[in-house]
């Protein structure tokens, strides 16, 4: 089945709609007004960003700065 990927509960376009509710409520809120649990809302997040992370271009980057202050003060 093309719209679901092995033995997952969630469809490809429940999972992404659960991710986008996440973004503004939490994965517990998101779980109660959607009646599915919170580890479901987790995977969906842990899936989208995933897919960004699989789908981001870094080609452009040529430096990127550090706040050297900060990062000696172990933040």
């Amino acid at each position: 089945m093309p719209w679901i990927k092995g033995k997952h509960r969630l469809t490809y376009t429940y999972a992404w709609f659960l991710a986008g509710w996440a973004k503004r409520l939490s994965w517990k809120e998101v779980g109660e007004a959607f009646h599915t649990t919170w580890y479901h809302v987790f995977c969906s997040v842990e899936m989208a960003v995933s897919w960004g992370r699989e789908h981001m271009d870094l080609s452009g980057i040529e430096a990127i700065g550090v706040d050297e202050i900060q990062w000696q003060r172990g933040h």
